[in-house]
């Protein structure tokens, strides 16, 4: 599912990343380990497309994320540490403009969204602006949102 060649990002004269390489298949479930530093963040940001590797390449379901960006972030669903959500959104309204943007058909839209508020322990916050939510429902609108196109490969 995940195949890392050589892989390595620079920030000036500053290594980030240096010559690495692993594979995942589908099905398993890995952990990424590391002390403060070590390149776990930024590695995690190149395989999702949202940073640029310096060389080396990066391939989802056999498709190199450079010369297939699009299809390829199609497969991940990812939640990034600090989670980027709209405040000003009820948690209803938020879910069904992430479904549309990440091509969930119509037809199926608000099952899949039904879905993930069930999964995620959403209903009572439905109708409640994001901005109002604890921290720990904000986590769980992130983790919604990350599922709701039903990807193949879980970040």
């Amino acid at each position: 599912m995940i195949e890392i060649n050589h892989l390595t990002k620079k920030f000036g004269d500053v290594t980030a990343v240096n010559n690495v390489s692993f594979s995942v298949q589908s099905g398993e479930v890995v952990g990424f380990l590391g002390p403060n530093g070590a390149g776990k963040t930024t590695t995690m940001k190149i395989i999702t497309g949202y940073t640029a590797p310096t060389s080396g390449s990066v391939s989802i379901d056999g498709m190199d994320i450079q010369d297939h960006p699009d299809e390829t972030r199609a497969k991940i669903g990812y939640l990034p540490e600090r989670n980027p959500l709209y405040d000003e959104f009820q948690v209803s309204e938020y879910l069904a403009f992430v479904a549309e943007l990440r091509g969930v058909p119509r037809a199926i839209r608000a099952s899949r969204i039904s879905e993930m508020v069930q999964s995620c322990g959403l209903e009572k916050m439905l109708h409640k602006p994001i901005g109002d939510l604890s921290k720990g429902f904000r986590q769980r609108v992130g983790i919604a949102q990350s599922l709701v196109h039903n990807p193949d490969l879980i970040e």
